[in-house]
């Protein structure tokens, strides 16, 4: 499976120190838990917003503005909430 670790009766754990290494972790460091699909990413938060430059150039849409991508993140935020909304709803 990986690297695992055991969460305790206070629901903390320790982060493996191969994890803490390879994300640049270190003590009083702050990360961020981002829900994808089946699990979630752990983003370091510790770092300026320049070390993300270029890290999605890959994905880019040749073409496209940032208004695009601020448009296209702004109505994938709506719909994530009215999704969230409509699940809420039906469990009613």
């Amino acid at each position: 499976m990986g690297i695992e670790a055991k969460i305790t009766s206070k629901g903390q754990t320790t982060i493996p120190a191969e994890i803490r290494e390879r994300l640049g972790l270190q003590t009083g460091d702050r990360i961020a838990f981002i829900e994808m699909g089946q699990g979630f990413l752990i983003v370091p938060r510790n770092r300026p917003a320049s070390t993300l430059f270029g890290a999605l150039s890959e994905f880019a849409i040749p073409g496209t503005t940032l208004d695009d991508y601020d448009r296209a993140v702004g109505e994938g935020i709506s719909d994530h909430v009215e999704g969230g909304l409509r699940k809420r709803e039906a469990g009613s």
